[in-house]
Protein backbone atom coordinates (compact mmCIF):
# COMPACT_ATOMS: atom_id res chain seq x y z
CA UNK A 1 0.00 0.00 0.00
CA UNK A 2 2.99 2.40 0.98
CA UNK A 3 4.18 1.51 -3.00
CA UNK A 4 0.84 2.61 -3.92
CA UNK A 5 0.93 5.88 -1.88
CA UNK A 6 4.17 6.59 -3.63
CA UNK A 7 2.72 5.90 -6.83
CA UNK A 8 -0.18 8.20 -6.53
CA UNK A 9 2.37 11.14 -5.64
CA UNK A 10 4.83 10.52 -7.91
CA UNK A 11 2.94 9.14 -11.91
CA UNK A 12 0.25 12.26 -11.70
CA UNK A 13 -0.01 14.45 -15.28
CA UNK A 14 0.60 17.92 -13.97
CA UNK A 15 2.98 19.70 -12.11
CA UNK A 16 4.43 18.99 -8.69
CA UNK A 17 2.68 18.61 -5.37
CA UNK A 18 -0.82 19.72 -6.31
CA UNK A 19 -1.19 17.80 -9.07
CA UNK A 20 -0.40 14.39 -6.70
CA UNK A 21 -3.11 16.53 -4.45
CA UNK A 22 -6.12 16.26 -6.60
CA UNK A 23 -5.06 12.35 -7.15
CA UNK A 24 -5.18 11.70 -2.81
CA UNK A 25 -8.52 14.00 -3.25
CA UNK A 26 -10.39 11.99 -5.32
CA UNK A 27 -8.87 8.78 -3.30
CA UNK A 28 -10.46 11.14 -0.14
CA UNK A 29 -13.70 11.62 -1.23
CA UNK A 30 -14.36 7.79 -1.36
CA UNK A 31 -14.08 7.46 2.06
CA UNK A 32 -17.15 7.81 4.20
CA UNK A 33 -14.71 9.55 6.76
CA UNK A 34 -14.43 12.53 4.95
CA UNK A 35 -15.14 15.79 6.37
CA UNK A 36 -17.26 16.43 3.02
CA UNK A 37 -20.02 13.86 4.67
CA UNK A 38 -20.27 15.80 7.26
CA UNK A 39 -23.77 17.23 8.80
CA UNK A 40 -24.47 20.45 7.15
CA UNK A 41 -25.05 21.40 10.42
CA UNK A 42 -21.46 20.88 11.65
CA UNK A 43 -19.78 22.08 8.80
CA UNK A 44 -21.45 25.64 8.61
CA UNK A 45 -21.12 25.86 12.40
CA UNK A 46 -16.60 24.98 11.65
CA UNK A 47 -16.95 27.58 9.32
CA UNK A 48 -18.71 30.35 11.23
CA UNK A 49 -16.10 29.70 13.91
CA UNK A 50 -12.92 30.45 11.18
CA UNK A 51 -14.80 33.39 9.16
CA UNK A 52 -15.64 35.13 12.74
CA UNK A 53 -11.54 34.19 13.44
CA UNK A 54 -10.60 35.90 10.37
CA UNK A 55 -13.08 39.02 11.14
CA UNK A 56 -11.36 39.55 14.21
CA UNK A 57 -7.81 39.38 12.74
CA UNK A 58 -8.47 41.70 10.05
CA UNK A 59 -10.01 44.34 12.63
CA UNK A 60 -6.35 45.29 13.37
CA UNK A 61 -6.17 46.62 10.10
CA UNK A 62 -8.29 49.65 10.96
CA UNK A 63 -8.21 49.95 14.73
CA UNK A 64 -4.92 51.08 14.51
CA UNK A 65 -5.81 53.85 12.15
CA UNK A 66 -8.52 55.22 14.69
CA UNK A 67 -5.32 55.12 17.46
CA UNK A 68 -2.65 56.80 15.09
CA UNK A 69 -3.03 60.10 16.47
CA UNK A 70 -2.23 58.53 19.96
CA UNK A 71 0.82 56.59 18.60
CA UNK A 72 1.96 60.09 16.99
CA UNK A 73 1.45 61.55 20.75
CA UNK A 74 3.24 58.54 22.75
CA UNK A 75 6.11 57.91 20.50
CA UNK A 76 6.67 60.89 17.62
CA UNK A 77 7.46 60.63 14.07
CA UNK A 78 5.77 61.73 10.81
CA UNK A 79 2.25 60.23 9.51
CA UNK A 80 3.94 58.24 6.64
CA UNK A 81 6.34 56.49 9.76
CA UNK A 82 3.42 56.30 12.19
CA UNK A 83 1.44 54.42 9.26
CA UNK A 84 3.45 52.11 8.86
CA UNK A 85 2.06 50.46 11.74
CA UNK A 86 -0.66 49.53 9.78
CA UNK A 87 1.01 49.11 6.40
CA UNK A 88 3.28 46.25 8.44
CA UNK A 89 0.72 44.56 9.75
CA UNK A 90 -0.53 44.17 5.97
CA UNK A 91 2.69 42.89 4.95
CA UNK A 92 3.10 40.44 7.65
CA UNK A 93 0.17 38.74 6.57
CA UNK A 94 1.22 38.22 2.57
CA UNK A 95 4.19 36.95 4.60
CA UNK A 96 2.96 34.11 6.74
CA UNK A 97 0.44 31.88 4.27
CA UNK A 98 3.93 31.12 2.29
CA UNK A 99 4.87 28.92 5.84
CA UNK A 100 1.61 28.26 7.71
CA UNK A 101 -0.61 27.19 4.53
CA UNK A 102 2.02 24.39 3.86
CA UNK A 103 2.26 23.43 7.69
CA UNK A 104 -1.01 22.66 7.68
CA UNK A 105 -0.53 19.81 5.58
CA UNK A 106 1.76 18.31 8.62
CA UNK A 107 -0.57 17.49 11.32
CA UNK A 108 -3.58 19.02 10.01
CA UNK A 109 -5.14 22.75 9.94
CA UNK A 110 -6.78 22.82 13.81
CA UNK A 111 -3.11 22.91 15.65
CA UNK A 112 -1.56 25.70 13.44
CA UNK A 113 -4.57 27.33 14.27
CA UNK A 114 -4.38 27.11 17.63
CA UNK A 115 -0.65 27.28 17.80
CA UNK A 116 -0.70 30.97 15.28
CA UNK A 117 -3.40 32.66 17.22
CA UNK A 118 -1.89 31.73 20.59
CA UNK A 119 0.93 33.07 18.92
CA UNK A 120 -1.00 36.28 17.81
CA UNK A 121 -2.16 36.76 21.40
CA UNK A 122 1.00 36.42 22.93
CA UNK A 123 2.66 38.84 20.57
CA UNK A 124 -0.04 41.81 20.94
CA UNK A 125 1.83 41.98 24.41
CA UNK A 126 4.68 43.35 22.81
CA UNK A 127 2.54 46.01 20.81
CA UNK A 128 1.22 47.02 23.99
CA UNK A 129 4.17 47.94 25.68
CA UNK A 130 6.11 48.62 22.93
CA UNK A 131 8.93 51.25 24.36
CA UNK A 132 9.58 52.79 20.97
CA UNK A 133 7.65 53.24 17.41
CA UNK A 134 10.54 51.04 15.61
CA UNK A 135 9.32 48.10 18.58
CA UNK A 136 5.96 48.86 17.78
CA UNK A 137 6.13 48.54 14.01
CA UNK A 138 8.21 45.42 14.70
CA UNK A 139 5.91 43.59 16.47
CA UNK A 140 2.93 44.97 14.05
CA UNK A 141 4.28 43.11 11.18
CA UNK A 142 4.91 39.92 13.46
CA UNK A 143 1.53 40.07 14.66
CA UNK A 144 0.10 40.43 11.00
CA UNK A 145 2.59 37.35 10.01
CA UNK A 146 0.71 35.30 12.90
CA UNK A 147 -2.45 36.34 12.25
CA UNK A 148 -2.59 35.24 8.51
CA UNK A 149 -3.20 31.98 9.35
CA UNK A 150 -7.47 33.58 9.21
CA UNK A 151 -6.49 34.55 5.76
CA UNK A 152 -4.58 31.54 4.23
CA UNK A 153 -6.23 28.37 5.95
CA UNK A 154 -9.71 29.07 5.77
CA UNK A 155 -10.54 28.84 2.52
CA UNK A 156 -9.09 25.69 2.38
CA UNK A 157 -10.55 24.41 5.58
CA UNK A 158 -13.88 25.70 3.02
CA UNK A 159 -12.78 23.42 0.55
CA UNK A 160 -12.20 20.31 3.00
CA UNK A 161 -16.03 20.61 3.99
CA UNK A 162 -17.55 21.57 0.83
CA UNK A 163 -15.01 19.63 -1.74
CA UNK A 164 -14.98 21.99 -5.02
CA UNK A 165 -15.93 25.89 -5.78
CA UNK A 166 -19.08 24.80 -7.19
CA UNK A 167 -20.09 23.10 -3.35
CA UNK A 168 -18.38 25.58 -1.78
CA UNK A 169 -19.60 28.69 -3.48
CA UNK A 170 -21.22 30.10 -0.51
CA UNK A 171 -19.23 29.12 2.43
CA UNK A 172 -16.19 31.45 0.25
CA UNK A 173 -18.69 34.37 0.22
CA UNK A 174 -18.69 34.11 3.31
CA UNK A 175 -15.26 33.82 4.15
CA UNK A 176 -15.17 37.21 1.40
CA UNK A 177 -17.74 38.91 3.45
CA UNK A 178 -16.10 38.16 6.96
CA UNK A 179 -12.64 39.54 5.64
CA UNK A 180 -14.58 42.56 4.61
CA UNK A 181 -16.35 42.63 7.86
CA UNK A 182 -12.63 43.40 10.27
CA UNK A 183 -12.15 46.35 8.39
CA UNK A 184 -15.15 47.89 7.83
CA UNK A 185 -16.20 47.77 12.12
CA UNK A 186 -12.36 48.05 12.80
CA UNK A 187 -12.52 52.02 12.49
CA UNK A 188 -15.30 52.80 15.20
CA UNK A 189 -14.04 50.04 17.82
CA UNK A 190 -10.68 51.57 17.35
CA UNK A 191 -12.12 55.39 17.68
CA UNK A 192 -14.60 53.86 20.82
CA UNK A 193 -11.37 52.58 22.13
CA UNK A 194 -9.13 55.79 21.60
CA UNK A 195 -11.85 58.43 22.90
CA UNK A 196 -12.03 56.63 26.37
CA UNK A 197 -9.36 57.91 28.75
CA UNK A 198 -9.51 54.71 31.09
CA UNK A 199 -8.61 52.63 28.01
CA UNK A 200 -6.82 54.54 25.25
CA UNK A 201 -3.99 53.15 22.61
CA UNK A 202 -2.74 50.26 24.81
CA UNK A 203 -6.14 48.57 24.78
CA UNK A 204 -6.30 49.13 20.52
CA UNK A 205 -3.66 45.81 21.26
CA UNK A 206 -4.95 44.28 25.03
CA UNK A 207 -8.34 43.46 23.45
CA UNK A 208 -6.41 41.34 20.82
CA UNK A 209 -4.69 39.45 23.60
CA UNK A 210 -7.91 38.53 25.42
CA UNK A 211 -9.90 38.06 22.01
CA UNK A 212 -7.10 36.10 20.58
CA UNK A 213 -6.40 33.92 23.61
CA UNK A 214 -9.72 33.05 23.68
CA UNK A 215 -10.13 31.99 20.33
CA UNK A 216 -7.09 29.70 20.83
CA UNK A 217 -8.61 28.21 23.31
CA UNK A 218 -12.03 27.63 21.59
CA UNK A 219 -10.13 26.31 18.54
CA UNK A 220 -9.00 23.55 20.79
CA UNK A 221 -12.69 22.17 20.74
CA UNK A 222 -12.97 22.66 17.10
CA UNK A 223 -12.66 19.18 14.88
CA UNK A 224 -9.54 18.71 12.51
CA UNK A 225 -10.58 19.08 8.71
CA UNK A 226 -7.69 18.20 6.60
CA UNK A 227 -9.56 15.02 4.90
CA UNK A 228 -5.86 12.45 4.88
CA UNK A 229 -5.75 13.23 8.60
CA UNK A 230 -9.46 12.68 9.43
CA UNK A 231 -9.45 9.47 7.11
CA UNK A 232 -6.08 8.58 9.10
CA UNK A 233 -7.54 8.65 12.58
CA UNK A 234 -10.69 6.51 11.81
CA UNK A 235 -9.51 4.56 10.09
CA UNK A 236 -7.17 3.62 13.00
CA UNK A 237 -10.14 3.81 15.29
CA UNK A 238 -11.88 1.31 13.63
CA UNK A 239 -9.14 -0.95 12.28
CA UNK A 240 -10.17 -0.35 8.25
CA UNK A 241 -9.31 -2.56 5.90
CA UNK A 242 -10.23 -0.27 2.80
CA UNK A 243 -7.89 0.25 0.66
CA UNK A 244 -8.26 3.92 -0.50
CA UNK A 245 -8.58 4.53 3.64
CA UNK A 246 -5.28 2.66 3.99
CA UNK A 247 -3.40 4.35 0.89
CA UNK A 248 -4.46 7.63 2.72
CA UNK A 249 -3.11 6.59 5.99
CA UNK A 250 0.44 6.02 3.85
CA UNK A 251 0.70 9.37 1.95
CA UNK A 252 3.41 11.60 3.85
CA UNK A 253 3.70 14.91 3.58
CA UNK A 254 7.27 16.70 3.29
CA UNK A 255 6.46 19.88 4.74
CA UNK A 256 10.16 21.78 3.29
CA UNK A 257 9.17 20.10 -0.16
CA UNK A 258 6.04 21.58 0.41
CA UNK A 259 7.07 25.23 1.48
CA UNK A 260 9.75 25.00 -1.48
CA UNK A 261 7.53 24.09 -4.11
CA UNK A 262 4.35 26.56 -3.16
CA UNK A 263 7.18 29.66 -2.41
CA UNK A 264 9.02 28.65 -5.96
CA UNK A 265 5.82 27.68 -8.29
CA UNK A 266 3.96 30.86 -6.85
CA UNK A 267 7.05 33.36 -8.07
CA UNK A 268 7.56 31.52 -10.89
CA UNK A 269 3.73 32.00 -11.39
CA UNK A 270 4.00 35.82 -10.37
CA UNK A 271 6.87 35.96 -13.05
CA UNK A 272 5.21 34.00 -16.24
CA UNK A 273 1.51 34.40 -16.11
CA UNK A 274 0.19 37.62 -16.80
CA UNK A 275 -3.50 36.63 -15.79
CA UNK A 276 -2.76 35.94 -12.35
CA UNK A 277 0.43 39.21 -12.39
CA UNK A 278 -2.32 41.54 -13.52
CA UNK A 279 -5.73 39.86 -11.95
CA UNK A 280 -2.89 40.23 -8.09
CA UNK A 281 -2.17 43.84 -9.11
CA UNK A 282 -5.30 45.28 -9.51
CA UNK A 283 -7.07 43.26 -6.76
CA UNK A 284 -4.62 45.07 -4.54
CA UNK A 285 -5.76 48.51 -5.79
CA UNK A 286 -9.43 47.03 -5.06
CA UNK A 287 -8.46 45.55 -1.68
CA UNK A 288 -6.03 49.40 -0.74
CA UNK A 289 -9.53 50.70 -2.21
CA UNK A 290 -10.85 50.30 1.44
CA UNK A 291 -7.47 51.77 3.31
CA UNK A 292 -7.51 54.95 1.27
CA UNK A 293 -11.08 55.54 1.29
CA UNK A 294 -10.70 55.42 5.14
CA UNK A 295 -7.62 58.21 5.04
CA UNK A 296 -10.52 60.23 3.36
CA UNK A 297 -12.82 60.13 5.81
CA UNK A 298 -11.82 62.78 8.30
CA UNK A 299 -11.62 65.52 5.71
CA UNK A 300 -14.97 64.06 3.78
CA UNK A 301 -16.85 63.79 6.69
CA UNK A 302 -15.71 65.92 9.32
CA UNK A 303 -14.18 68.83 7.86
CA UNK A 304 -16.60 69.24 5.22
CA UNK A 305 -19.36 67.85 6.22
CA UNK A 306 -19.11 68.69 10.01
CA UNK A 307 -19.81 65.41 11.70
CA UNK A 308 -18.20 64.43 14.67
CA UNK A 309 -14.83 61.42 14.46
CA UNK A 310 -17.22 58.66 15.78
CA UNK A 311 -20.07 59.67 13.40
CA UNK A 312 -17.48 59.93 10.14
CA UNK A 313 -15.71 56.46 11.69
CA UNK A 314 -19.42 54.81 11.55
CA UNK A 315 -19.76 55.98 7.70
CA UNK A 316 -17.67 53.45 7.43
CA UNK A 317 -20.20 50.53 8.47
CA UNK A 318 -21.80 51.03 5.20
CA UNK A 319 -19.12 48.65 3.66
CA UNK A 320 -20.73 45.97 6.68
CA UNK A 321 -24.52 46.60 4.79
CA UNK A 322 -22.61 46.28 1.60
CA UNK A 323 -21.05 42.83 1.56
CA UNK A 324 -23.73 41.44 3.88
CA UNK A 325 -26.12 42.05 0.09
CA UNK A 326 -23.58 40.22 -2.00
CA UNK A 327 -23.48 37.36 0.19
CA UNK A 328 -27.08 37.39 -0.79
CA UNK A 329 -26.45 37.65 -4.23
CA UNK A 330 -23.60 35.43 -4.82
CA UNK A 331 -26.70 32.35 -5.43
CA UNK A 332 -27.64 34.45 -8.46
CA UNK A 333 -23.47 34.24 -9.30
CA UNK A 334 -23.83 30.48 -9.21
CA UNK A 335 -27.08 29.95 -11.01
CA UNK A 336 -25.71 31.77 -13.77
CA UNK A 337 -22.54 29.80 -14.14
CA UNK A 338 -24.25 26.22 -13.08
CA UNK A 339 -26.09 27.62 -16.61
CA UNK A 340 -23.14 28.77 -18.17
CA UNK A 341 -21.52 24.61 -18.05
CA UNK A 342 -24.97 23.06 -19.07
CA UNK A 343 -25.20 25.13 -21.88
CA UNK A 344 -21.07 24.24 -22.33
CA UNK A 345 -21.76 20.42 -22.54
CA UNK A 346 -21.11 19.83 -18.94
CA UNK A 347 -17.59 21.51 -18.82
CA UNK A 348 -17.08 25.31 -16.33
CA UNK A 349 -15.33 27.52 -18.44
CA UNK A 350 -13.36 29.84 -15.76
CA UNK A 351 -14.79 32.62 -17.67
CA UNK A 352 -18.05 32.40 -16.63
CA UNK A 353 -17.16 33.49 -13.18
CA UNK A 354 -16.98 36.94 -14.03
CA UNK A 355 -20.83 36.98 -15.71
CA UNK A 356 -21.99 39.27 -12.89
CA UNK A 357 -18.97 41.45 -12.91
CA UNK A 358 -19.22 42.33 -16.86
CA UNK A 359 -21.95 44.58 -15.19
CA UNK A 360 -21.06 45.28 -11.42
CA UNK A 361 -17.15 45.94 -12.23
CA UNK A 362 -18.48 49.38 -13.85
CA UNK A 363 -19.50 49.67 -9.83
CA UNK A 364 -15.93 50.76 -9.15
CA UNK A 365 -15.60 53.78 -11.83
CA UNK A 366 -19.14 54.91 -10.88
CA UNK A 367 -18.69 54.66 -7.31
CA UNK A 368 -15.24 56.33 -6.68
CA UNK A 369 -16.65 59.34 -8.97
CA UNK A 370 -20.27 59.64 -7.63
CA UNK A 371 -18.18 60.02 -4.01
CA UNK A 372 -15.92 62.24 -5.52
CA UNK A 373 -18.15 64.90 -6.96
CA UNK A 374 -20.48 64.77 -3.49
CA UNK A 375 -17.71 64.45 -1.20
CA UNK A 376 -17.71 68.82 -1.04
CA UNK A 377 -20.22 69.33 1.78
CA UNK A 378 -22.42 70.87 -1.27
CA UNK A 379 -25.12 68.06 -0.72
CA UNK A 380 -25.93 65.73 2.01
CA UNK A 381 -23.37 63.26 3.72
CA UNK A 382 -25.78 60.45 2.41
CA UNK A 383 -24.66 60.94 -0.88
CA UNK A 384 -20.73 59.71 -0.63
CA UNK A 385 -22.05 57.51 1.91
CA UNK A 386 -24.04 55.55 -0.70
CA UNK A 387 -21.69 55.64 -3.17
CA UNK A 388 -19.39 54.25 -0.67
CA UNK A 389 -21.69 51.47 -0.08
CA UNK A 390 -21.61 50.70 -4.10
CA UNK A 391 -18.20 50.36 -3.96
CA UNK A 392 -18.38 47.54 -0.57
CA UNK A 393 -20.87 45.83 -2.92
CA UNK A 394 -18.55 45.02 -6.31
CA UNK A 395 -15.35 45.14 -4.27
CA UNK A 396 -15.65 41.80 -2.64
CA UNK A 397 -18.23 40.15 -5.40
CA UNK A 398 -15.14 40.84 -7.97
CA UNK A 399 -12.80 39.34 -4.99
CA UNK A 400 -14.76 36.42 -5.00
CA UNK A 401 -14.87 35.89 -9.10
CA UNK A 402 -11.03 36.49 -9.63
CA UNK A 403 -9.79 33.78 -6.66
CA UNK A 404 -13.13 30.89 -8.09
CA UNK A 405 -11.52 32.29 -11.84
CA UNK A 406 -7.81 31.37 -11.00
CA UNK A 407 -8.72 27.96 -8.95
CA UNK A 408 -10.70 26.92 -12.15
CA UNK A 409 -7.69 28.12 -14.69
CA UNK A 410 -4.74 26.70 -12.37
CA UNK A 411 -6.14 23.21 -11.30
CA UNK A 412 -2.67 21.56 -10.93
CA UNK A 413 -1.27 24.29 -8.96
CA UNK A 414 -4.51 26.07 -7.33
CA UNK A 415 -2.47 26.71 -4.28
CA UNK A 416 0.63 27.92 -5.95
CA UNK A 417 -1.54 30.30 -8.23
CA UNK A 418 -3.74 31.67 -5.40
CA UNK A 419 -0.85 32.64 -3.41
CA UNK A 420 0.66 34.50 -6.47
CA UNK A 421 -2.52 36.19 -6.61
CA UNK A 422 -2.35 36.86 -2.85
CA UNK A 423 1.16 38.08 -1.98
CA UNK A 424 1.15 41.67 -4.37
CA UNK A 425 -2.58 42.17 -3.51
CA UNK A 426 -1.25 42.50 -0.03
CA UNK A 427 1.78 44.13 -0.55
CA UNK A 428 0.22 46.75 -2.99
CA UNK A 429 -2.85 47.37 -0.36
CA UNK A 430 -0.12 48.22 2.69
CA UNK A 431 1.41 50.55 -0.02
CA UNK A 432 -1.70 52.46 -0.41
CA UNK A 433 -1.53 52.90 3.14
CA UNK A 434 0.94 54.89 2.70
CA UNK A 435 -0.17 56.23 -1.37
CA UNK A 436 -3.76 57.60 0.74
CA UNK A 437 -1.89 59.86 2.75
CA UNK A 438 -0.17 61.40 0.15
CA UNK A 439 -2.94 61.84 -2.50
CA UNK A 440 -5.11 63.13 0.05
CA UNK A 441 -2.86 65.57 1.21
CA UNK A 442 -2.01 66.60 -2.00
CA UNK A 443 -4.84 66.51 -4.28
CA UNK A 444 -7.61 66.94 -1.69
CA UNK A 445 -10.55 64.36 -1.19
CA UNK A 446 -12.53 65.45 -4.20
CA UNK A 447 -9.64 64.63 -6.89
CA UNK A 448 -7.58 62.03 -5.15
CA UNK A 449 -10.98 59.61 -5.26
CA UNK A 450 -11.05 61.52 -8.86
CA UNK A 451 -7.78 59.87 -9.76
CA UNK A 452 -8.85 56.51 -8.14
CA UNK A 453 -12.05 56.56 -10.62
CA UNK A 454 -10.11 56.88 -13.14
CA UNK A 455 -7.54 54.18 -12.20
CA UNK A 456 -10.28 51.87 -11.98
CA UNK A 457 -11.56 51.73 -15.45
CA UNK A 458 -8.21 49.65 -16.23
CA UNK A 459 -9.86 46.89 -13.44
CA UNK A 460 -13.35 47.36 -15.90
CA UNK A 461 -11.12 46.55 -19.17
CA UNK A 462 -9.28 43.76 -17.42
CA UNK A 463 -12.08 41.67 -16.36
CA UNK A 464 -13.76 42.39 -19.93
CA UNK A 465 -10.68 41.13 -21.66
CA UNK A 466 -10.24 38.15 -19.39
CA UNK A 467 -13.94 37.72 -20.12
CA UNK A 468 -13.73 37.35 -24.01
CA UNK A 469 -10.24 36.43 -24.62
CA UNK A 470 -9.35 34.09 -21.44
CA UNK A 471 -9.65 31.22 -23.31
CA UNK A 472 -6.93 32.09 -26.29
CA UNK A 473 -4.79 33.58 -23.42
CA UNK A 474 -5.01 30.14 -21.43
CA UNK A 475 -3.68 28.33 -24.45
CA UNK A 476 -0.42 30.75 -24.20
CA UNK A 477 -0.15 29.32 -20.87
CA UNK A 478 2.37 26.40 -19.42
CA UNK A 479 0.32 26.02 -16.32
CA UNK A 480 -3.44 27.35 -17.12
CA UNK A 481 -6.16 24.47 -18.32
CA UNK A 482 -6.89 24.83 -21.37
CA UNK A 483 -10.56 23.81 -21.85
Amino acid sequence: MEEKAQQLTTDVPGTGADAALSVLQRVEFSSASHPIHWSPVKKWIIVVIYCSLQTFITLTTTTYVSAEFLVQEKYGGSTQVVALGQSMFIVGTAVGPAFLGPLSDIGGRKWIYVASIGVYAILNIGTALARNLPMLIIFQFLCGAAGSTALSNVAGTIADLFGDMDGAGQPMALFVMSANYGPSIGSPIGELIAENEKLGLPWIFWINVIIGGAFAIIMCFVPETLPRVVISDAARKHKSSDPNEIVVMSERVDVLREIRFVTSMAFRIMLTEPIVTFLGIYNGFAYGLLFLYLDGVFDVFVVNNGLSYMSADLTYLNFVVSVTIMFLFVPVQTWLYTRDRKRNGGVGRPEARFLTSLLFVWGFPISLLWFAFTCDGSVSFWSPIVAGGLLGFCDPLLWLSMLNYIADSYTNVAASAIAAFLIPSFLIAAACCHIGIVMFNNLGAKWAMATLGFISFGLVALVYVLYFFGPRIRKWSKLARKH
